[in-house]
């Protein structure tokens, strides 16, 4: 099999017994997409398998590192690392209680399946429905120079308001806003004034919790 991130996938689906219609289906891709993709996935992609593929080693379909799932029993390289689990939730919903200040002494740590993240933090709410779900973890890293956000894709947002979850864009408001976005249609568009926000997040993984009462 190619050694790239396309041939991954294909190695992939074919230990799913899945087709490349099926995973584009479930995508929300056209059925021409694996069959024209180049090397790599746009992140938004990759997020998206991991939510629907909660096995798949993100490690070992980008850089070929590690075993193909998550639950494999043999060692795998930079298939486990820990980071703190900060103890209030991202509302991807209306804004919420302030987070603003956690210490790492209050924080949990917990095993992702990524390398390079700096927290992790839990999802409340249903206004990034169906894409994510309520009583997700996001695992992130955060976005030092603003000059860069990635718009388009889903974020942390810190603010002195509270903690989000939304996707941002471009504010036609001017450059002193960010406009916030929700996938679930019956939540409004939120303008958000830079000089407001603490600090953007990039989310590189989800983690499905499951209770096991």
């Amino acid at each position: 099999m190619e050694s790239t991130v396309k041939g991954r996938l294909l190695e992939f689906l074919e230990a799913e017994n899945e087709s490349k219609a099926e995973f584009c289906r479930k995508m929300g891709l056209s059925t021409a997409y694996v069959g024209a993709m180049r090397k790599s996935l746009p992140e938004e992609k990759v997020l998206r398998m991991s939510l629907i593929y909660p096995r798949l080693n993100r490690d070992w379909l980008l850089y070929g590192e590690g075993s193909m799932y998550n639950d494999d029993p043999r060692p795998q390289k930079h298939s486990e690392f820990q980071v703190p689990l900060l103890p209030v939730e991202a509302f991807a919903g209306n804004l919420q209680e302030f987070s603003h200040g956690v210490k790492l002494r209050e924080c949990d740590m917990i095993t992702v399946p990524v390398r390079g993240a700096d927290m992790a933090i839990p999802i409340s709410g249903d206004s990034m429905e169906p894409e994510i779900k309520d009583g997700s973890v996001a695992v992130v890293c955060r976005i030092n120079d603003r000059a860069f956000i990635p718009w388009g894709h889903p974020m942390i947002i810190d603010t002195e308001n509270g903690v989000l979850l939304k996707v941002v864009y471009p504010s036609e408001q001017g450059s002193d806003f960010i406009e916030a976005h929700s996938y679930n249609p019956k939540y409004p568009d939120l303008q958000i004034p830079k000089a407001s926000i603490f600090g953007l997040y990039r989310i590189v993984a989800y983690i499905r919790q499951v209770s096991t009462l």
